[in-house]
């Protein structure tokens, strides 16, 4: 299946140059700029340039239009929108914030991403941290046990960056609600890919970064607070940005901070890449997200069946909702083949002695074709 539709009067691979050099297969590393989204950065740069900065009423204007779009790409309110540089930032404002009472503990997911495993280590010194492991079991299941005893976070990854394996966050939300537990999730590795409904979902916090299945820039990324959520937290990490500003022509009389997550968005926000993260997500929606998952689902599957019929090992589990990471061992090196992948302008990405395969909707099943040849 292809998505015929266009975007700017622009077909899906005419919206990405990178098409023109190389197989990319690696959104789960870094999703390659737009055409939209670099447009929509020239935009700022030529305000810059000009005019050294926004006019006050076109910046309000252009940051509530970008979160406007946020918030409708993953069914939430704009006031549940938190403008980040990146997904770690936005899990350091949500633990920071999740009010810990002594004896209280976290369940983290042993083998999240370092940009979690960093955040809970060295940020909150004394709250004890419970690592479980979640590969190949039913997260409900994986909980339970610590229910009730003094856990009140748990904090893992929407998609594991390796093995792509995703959680049912629905359903785990559901059972930690009726325990008090928060749930913190990474979404940097589905937002883009996969659909997500905060209403449906009703996780407490989802950060994402642009930086993967969103195309980018780094830099710029949200935090998800949901509104049931936010009365019962912290008020920190709030700067003056986090205020009801109409104007900056007297910054001696300070307005009061926003009553909900707005209030998290400590100072000078990243415009250039606010206005590029939007421009990638209406592109997306233009595309429709679930047409999109549906066409990263069949090259995944191209893949998946190359996979099994030359014999590799494939890591990613077959069962369960899937993702858009494939992650397969081979027999040989794994470094000696992913530098055949290299030398052969295919990207992808070489990760504890595996290859991970991460395609998006302007790929095409040609393109799996020619990997599968080449190995």
């Amino acid at each position: 299946m292809m998505i015929r539709k266009t975007y700017h009067g622009l077909t899906p691979r005419k919206l990405f140059p990178i098409t023109e050099r190389s197989i990319y297969f690696n959104h789960a590393g870094t999703g390659p700029l737009s055409i939209p989204a670099r447009r929509a950065i020239e935009e700022c740069l030529g305000v810059y340039t000009a005019q050294a900065e926004f006019k006050t009423e076109a910046y309000f204007e252009r940051i509530d239009e970008c979160r406007h779009t946020v918030a409708d790409f993953i069914d939430a309110t704009p006031e549940e929108i938190v403008f980040t540089h990146n997904t770690s930032q936005g899990i350091y404002i949500a633990l920071m914030n999740i009010p810990f009472a002594n004896g209280d503990k976290i369940l983290v997911m042993d083998e999240v991403f370092p940009a979690v495993r960093y955040i809970v280590d060295h940020n909150l010194p004394q709250v004890e941290k419970l690592y479980v492991r979640f590969a190949d079991s039913d997260p409900v299941e994986r909980v339970k046990p610590y229910l009730g005893s003094g856990v009140k976070a748990v904090v893992l990854d929407w998609v594991q960056y390796l093995s792509g394996e995703m959680v049912d966050l629905e359903r785990l939300s559901g059972i930690l609600k009726e325990y008090g537990v928060y749930l913190v999730v990474d979404g940097i590795q589905a937002v883009g890919a996969v659909p997500f409904s905060a209403r449906t979902a009703d996780v407490d916090f989802l950060s994402s970064g642009a930086a993967k299945w969103l195309f980018g820039p780094s830099g710029a990324g949200f935090l998800y607070v949901n509104k049931r959520t936010f009365p019962k937290l912290n008020r920190v990490h709030a700067g003056w940005l986090g205020a009801r500003w109409k104007d900056f022509l007297d910054c001696q009389t300070r307005p009061a901070l926003f009553d909900d997550a707005r209030m998290f968005e400590q100072g000078t926000r990243n415009v250039i890449g606010i206005s590029a993260l939007a421009e990638n997500i209406r592109m997306l929606q233009a595309f429709d997200i679930g047409h999109v998952y549906e066409h990263i689902c069949t090259l995944k599957a191209s893949l998946r069946e190359g996979f099994e019929s030359l014999g590799f090992e494939i890591v990613t589990p077959a069962r369960g909702d899937q993702s858009g990471i494939i992650t397969m061992k081979p027999r040989e090196r794994a470094a000696a083949l992913y530098e055949r992948f290299v030398d052969n302008s295919i990207v992808i990405s070489l990760r504890s002695g595996c290859l991970r395969f991460s395609p998006h909707f302007y790929n095409t099943q040609h393109e799996v074709e020619t990997i599968l040849n080449l190995l």
